[in-house]
């Protein structure tokens, strides 16, 4: 099983810079003191365009939206070809870590 990156903070800038175009799992953290508690799981097949959605003034998920506005937050991912393995990642992730902007 392939490797998640490194911990980037969770830039437009940094998403460009990293982020791959293709598909994958991702995780978004925030630092709460020295912890770095995952808040949301997600997947895409165009895992920069999805991170960068997430940034946007339009994300709709307005607990995202609290985190990217109170903490300092970061991002992680996985590169993953097939919908199905990604479908299973995302759901291991989630049982995983229940983060809380995915409830």
């Amino acid at each position: 099983m392939a490797d998640w990156s490194e911990r980037y903070s969770y830039t437009e800038a940094n998403v460009k810079r990293y982020a791959p175009t293709s598909g994958g799992v991702y995780r978004l953290v925030a630092k709460s003191d020295e912890k770095y508690p995952v808040f949301y799981v997600g997947q895409s097949e165009d895992l920069q365009d999805r991170l960068l959605n997430h940034l946007s003034a339009s994300e709709p998920n307005s607990c995202i939206k609290r985190h990217l506005g109170n903490y300092s937050c970061f991002f992680r991912f996985l590169r993953v070809g097939s919908a199905a393995d990604r479908d299973r990642i995302e759901k291991q992730q989630i049982q995983k870590f229940s983060p809380t902007c995915n409830k």
